[in-house]
């Protein structure tokens, strides 16, 4: 199946039945032995439709009649073909274009639009890129918005957390490329390196977290040389400083407890980093605890590890927490950029809802610690909802609470207002997550 084909398979799907994208893509992928330069393209034309697809929608729309409806999988093809031109590199517009036309034939039902589409398709690819740079110039805060792939309707909740010259900041990062980052496993430098090297895979040092490598464009962990014998874990530079806080503040002594585990990514880090540690995960999701599981078997700290599936608001920990990590479910907003599709799930309800679920978790998180416990909040959300407003609720009730400063001083990190740090996703290797520490007196 050809890399074009794949990427409009997968995007119905993703509408129609709900499918993550990323999860289509694997399974069409090893359904249909799609070669690698075909996954790489399909992949580059779902990312690319979804990264800005409010921006791909608005420049289309100029080139069709009002009164012109077109059925679902015509318009996601036209859609990801303006997206495909204006953005996509090292690959024909004529190509692509004649691989869209030659998919929207197949149907019958759909055969008679081709003609609309290629004239589209045309027109964008001659003065599309006009267009473009209108947005990338627009002094309108929409305009902006769109430029930077984020949903218009969510304005008013960026502009309840930051001051317009610092929206215009994260805007402007938003549009830049995603590279992988890699926390190097401890003692494992030398050998990865001469693997990478064998690769011909380039890296350099983060100049902010030691022990971690940047890479020069996005991987797929099975890709790299070293990931099965648990040399290193692929996480964004953000995630990595987040989990460190752990390291700066845990006495080495009791149970840590990771509340909301997912895929055990932070919890592999801080069993890594905090070698007499031991550490109790909960997850909600069954096939994420199983997951998290074999994470930690890979990186070899499976055995000072209990998992355990269930709501963390009712399960109960073997032992009194030392320290607990919340890492909440939230909107995602600072991670966007690298995965664009969860911005297009989120509506005003259910960020209403991830607020709530945040303050019961943080309240259920104190309840269970002593005196002299800490409590880590982390969200990978850049709304002050999910972040400040949380943590001022929650310490207004636990007069027994007290914040603890974090001392981040580099131009990554910016201090919540008052609570709290950010990690702004201003280079290729972060992404944008909020945390708080708080200590139980």
């Amino acid at each position: 199946m050809r890399g074009i084909e794949a990427a409009l398979k997968i995007l119905t799907q993703n509408h129609n039945e709900g499918v993550f994208a990323s999860e289509a893509l694997r399974k069409l992928a090893d359904r249909e032995k799609m070669k690698a330069p075909d996954i790489s393209l399909a992949s580059s034309l779902v990312y690319i439709f979804m990264r800005r697809r409010e921006l791909w929608e608005k420049i289309a729309g100029d080139y069709i009649r009002s009164s012109e409806k077109l059925p679902r999988e015509v318009y996601a093809a036209l859609i990801m073909g303006t997206g495909g031109i204006l953005e996509l590199r090292r690959f024909s517009e004529g190509v692509l274009i004649n691989g869209i036309l030659e998919h929207v034939k197949k149907n019958k039902a759909h055969a008679k639009y081709a003609g609309l589409i290629n004239a589209v398709l045309r027109k964008i690819k001659e003065s599309g890129s006009e267009s473009l740079e209108k947005f990338r110039k627009s002094p309108a805060l929409e305009g902006r918005a769109m430029w930077a792939g984020v949903p218009v309707w969510t304005l008013p909740a960026w502009m309840k957390s930051w001051q317009r010259p610092e929206l215009n900041e994260l805007f402007e990062a938003m549009n830049q490329s995603c590279y992988s980052s890699m926390r190097v496993s401890p003692g494992k430098s030398d050998e990865l390196l001469k693997m990478l090297e064998s690769k011909e895979i380039h890296c350099h040092e983060s100049d902010l977290m030691p022990g971690v490598l940047r890479l020069n464009e996005s991987f797929l962990p099975a890709n790299i040389p070293g990931f099965k014998e648990g040399l290193f874990t692929l996480q964004s530079e953000g995630s990595v400083i987040a989990a460190s806080i752990v390291r700066k503040f845990y006495q080495g002594n009791g149970l840590i407890l990771d509340m909301c585990s997912g895929r055990g990514v932070k919890a592999g880090q801080i069993l890594q980093e905090n070698v007499n540690a031991r550490i109790e995960c909960w997850e909600l999701s069954e096939k994420k605890s199983r997951s998290a599981a074999g994470e930690l078997s890979r990186l070899g700290v499976r055995d000072r590890a209990v998992m355990k599936t269930g709501d963390a608001l009712t399960l109960e920990p073997d032992s009194k927490p030392d320290f607990v990590v919340l890492d909440a479910p939230c909107s995602c907003s600072g991670t966007w950029n690298r995965k664009p599709e969860s911005k297009w799930r989120l509506t005003w309800p259910k960020l209403d809802a991830f607020a709530l679920t945040q303050k019961k978790l943080l309240e259920r998180a104190l309840t269970l610690c002593d005196s002299g416990s800490f409590v880590l909040y982390i969200t990978c959300s850049l709304f002050k909802q999910e972040n400040e407003n949380v943590i001022a609720e929650v310490l207004a009730k636990n007069p027994d609470c007290v914040e603890m400063p974090l001392d981040f001083k580099n131009k990554e990190f910016r201090k919540g207002r008052p609570w709290g740090m950010y990690i702004l996703p201003v280079n290729a290797w972060l992404d944008g997550f909020y945390c708080a520490l708080i200590m139980k007196k």
